[in-house]
């Protein structure tokens, strides 16, 4: 049972940390402080497996200051906590994610890590990053840049499990599973944990909030985007029907002027689908 007291709260917390768990977090503060250099995790698993709770504790035990704020939910709000870190601090980006953003946010993910490795290094971060699964994160940062990869899961409906892989086999894990999407290495370094929240009971409804809000913000601008991508593929079918017809003006049409061009013509995109209506004209 691993207890302390929030330097920040000053609350009370306590939580069970695995023996395998605390020998790896161990040699990882070595690291940090002993070897001056950052350390990059990986997490993945289904949602509601755990993977949030599983990282809060760990990033608890590494840098006790851990707060809220150094919980990331957005590629923006990842990239300023590091820039904004300390040394030695852990920094964890909480897939908040989910649908059809969530591999443009990812994506973002491992090109921050590639691109701010120098920074990382620089102030000796602990850096968690937890994801759906890590077979659709970027090449570069699993294969050059993650030191060790935790595979969260449940069972028999209990969640709490996990499955570990050192450098070299996370290598191999993303290498032979990339296209099948199967964890194919074995390791003996597995165990449980359990649903206590790292910050303590204080912090853990302004956590579910800030997830909630993020959720929602990320929600509208998801649905934005879609209606972008449906008014561009608009855009694309009406000119070749246009095209096929009349010698469309050239350099860049509104997309008023591209529908009220399509209506003079008798062309007009209907239900998703290319469609060809004549008018009277």
């Amino acid at each position: 049972m691993y207890e302390f007291t929030d330097p920040i709260t000053k609350e009370e917390i306590s939580y069970h940390v695995d023996k395998k768990i605390l020998y790896l977090l161990d040699r990882i503060k070595d690291t940090l402080l002993k070897k001056d250099k950052d350390y990059v995790m990986l997490i993945d698993g289904y949602e509601g497996s755990g993977k949030s709770t599983f990282a809060i504790q760990m990033g608890k035990y590494i840098d006790p200051t851990l707060n809220l704020k150094r919980i990331c939910m957005t590629a923006d709000e990842f990239k300023q906590a590091i820039i904004d870190a300390k040394k030695g601090e852990c920094i964890i980006y909480d897939e908040a994610i989910t649908g059809l953003s969530a591999g443009g946010a990812i994506t973002r993910i491992g090109k921050i890590l590639k691109s701010m490795m120098m920074q990382m290094r620089q102030k000796n971060l602990f850096v968690i990053v937890i994801m759906p699964i890590v077979f659709e994160f970027n090449k570069y940062a699993v294969l050059s840049r993650a030191r060790f990869f935790l595979h969260v899961y449940e069972t028999g409906g209990r969640m709490g499990y996990f499955i570990g892989y050192n450098r070299k086999d996370t290598r191999g894990t993303y290498i032979l599973g990339k296209k099948t999407h199967a964890y194919k290495v074995r390791s003996k370094f597995s165990g449980r944990f359990y649903g206590k929240f790292g910050l303590g009971k204080e912090q853990e409804p302004l956590y579910r909030k800030k997830k909630e809000e993020t959720l929602f913000m990320v929600g509208d601008e998801e649905e934005e985007g879609t209606m972008l991508k449906i008014t561009r593929k608009k855009e694309k079918f009406l000119l070749k029907l246009l095209n096929e017809k009349i010698k469309v003006p050239k350099g860049k049409l509104s997309y008023e002027k591209i529908i009220e061009l399509g209506k003079e013509e008798g062309v007009h995109y209907a239900l998703g689908t290319l469609s060809e209506k004549i008018t009277g004209k």
